[in-house]
């Protein structure tokens, strides 16, 4: 399965699906999105964001960026983990 996940930090500008990275895997993507929110120089200001991920590779699919809706969200919890919502 491929995994496209699209950032939407308040810092960042309204992001597209030419600006989605590709990941190998939904706990690839979790896996980033804490890096980067737990401070990463090279994205900085990403506190209080959030990710939409955008699953491919099953059956039927065709699009190559992941489709015009999110599968499913993620955003850090109260206590300093990853949160995973369906959308």
């Amino acid at each position: 399965m491929i995994v496209y996940m699209e950032w939407n930090a308040s810092s960042y500008a309204v992001a597209g699906p030419d600006d989605r990275e590709r990941m190998s895997s939904i706990k690839e993507a979790k896996e980033t999105f804490w890096r980067r929110a737990d401070y990463d120089p090279a994205f900085p200001c990403v506190e209080n964001s959030e990710a939409y991920l955008y699953l491919r590779g099953r059956k039927g699919d065709n699009d190559e960026t992941g489709g015009e809706y999110p599968d499913f969200r993620l955003f850090m919890g109260p206590r300093g983990g990853v949160r995973m919502e369906r959308c």
